[in-house]
């Protein structure tokens, strides 16, 4: 009796075992990234620490509040015009737990479980959790020479402008030459996720499901680490293709709960007559084209030109530089992106009979040539 009791109590104590070393983990990993001798840097570390005691905090008070109907909670809040404030600290907690829940639903409905998955109540690994909050800003460093996404830093979410150009200044003043960007994000895949509390329902949903396909490769050859190069390229663009899977078929399911309070706003496009993603395709291959030959002020030179072009236009650019289409190459299944992984992942997911099928194909791949490998069966 004794021995079947003890180990009832080692099966029940597993998923909180996991869990722990999991956040151990994360909180570990994110101080690779930590920089706590300048006040401008995320800190990782800190944040993810009291982001956990928060957590705890919301599930040991619910018997103590009175929350309210999940739908109710995301239509109040995303139609709130400051969400850090006392109404939207209120709210907050509902609403995350609302969108993990029925983020973990359809990863159930897929079939998309995830290794050391406990089962039960953590049928799906890691458990699909989010923090809404300011998402950092990220520093992105590419040579000159070459457009190669080589450092990456986070900055807090509240960087001034003028800060983040006189930080771009001086990494830019470096040797070797190098071409910098500040750039906003829309979630990190911290542990609980950083997801944006800025951005609509519909997207916000999005960026979390994109940043848990990020806690799930991170148990694979695919995530697992610090990916850079052509693994982080397969990484994000994996990611992207699966998380606007999940987030549609979340809306298809559960509804969007700020429709039925407002209309959808129009997504923003560009003005008639400019066609902003071919512009920049082509112009990415004349930049490479042009960097390959040496001619380094010359691609720059252009690239400003274009962008000025873009801004007469009514496309707004801040800075259209190498470390620019770094940044954003690495997610090949954008519109605007011309590396062949995009369109490789993308044939890989409609030959997939599903999204788990899709998921196990690609998290043992690391490299260009074993996605390739892939695309040609």
């Amino acid at each position: 009796m004794r021995m079947r009791s003890r180990a009832r109590a080692a099966r029940h104590s597993t998923p909180l075992v996991l869990a722990a070393v999991f956040l151990l983990a994360s909180a570990l990993w994110a101080g690779l990234f930590a920089r706590r001798d300048a006040g401008i840097r995320f800190d990782p570390v800190r944040w993810e620490l009291s982001t956990v005691a928060g957590k705890w905090l919301f599930v040991l008070g619910a018997p103590l509040r009175s929350d309210p109907d999940p739908d109710a909670a995301i239509a109040r809040y995303f139609a709130l015009a400051d969400r850090e404030s006392p109404e939207g600290q209120r709210l907050e907690g509902v609403v995350e737990a609302a969108i993990a829940g029925r983020i973990d639903a359809v990863l159930r409905e897929r079939g998309v479980r995830g290794r050391l998955a406990p089962g039960g109540p953590l049928a799906v690994w890691p458990p699909v959790d989010i923090e809404l909050a300011g998402s950092p800003l990220v520093l992105a460093v590419s040579p000159r020479a070459r457009i190669a996404l080589v450092r990456i830093e986070l900055l807090r979410a509240d960087v001034p402008a003028a800060v983040a150009v006189a930080l771009e200044a001086r990494t830019e003043a470096d040797d070797p030459p190098r071409s910098a960007l500040v750039v906003g994000t829309g979630g990190f895949s911290m542990y609980p996720a950083v997801v944006s509390n800025r951005s609509g329902y519909a997207q916000t949903v999005q960026t979390a499901a994109h940043e848990w396909v990020h806690h799930y490769l991170a148990f694979y050859p695919l995530g697992f680490g610090q990916p850079h190069g052509a693994r982080l390229t397969i990484n994000e663009t994996v990611a992207d293709l699966a998380g606007e899977e999940i987030a549609r078929r979340v809306i298809e399911r559960f509804g969007d709960p700020t429709a039925r309070a407002a209309p959808a706003a129009t997504p923003p496009t560009a003005p008639p007559g400019i066609d902003r993603d071919r512009v920049l395709r082509e112009l990415r291959l004349e930049v490479d084209a042009l960097l390959a030959a040496d001619r380094v002020a010359d691609a720059e030179a252009r690239m400003e030109q274009v962008r000025q072009e873009l801004e007469r236009g009514g496309v707004h650019i801040r800075r259209l530089n190498q470390a620019y289409f770094a940044w954003f190459g690495s997610y090949a299944a954008r519109s605007d992106a011309v590396d062949p992984l995009g369109g490789q992942l993308r044939g890989l997911r409609e030959r997939a009979s599903s999204l788990a099928q899709f998921l196990a194909a690609v998290r043992g791949t690391t490299s260009r040539a074993e996605v390739e490998a892939l695309a040609s069966r």
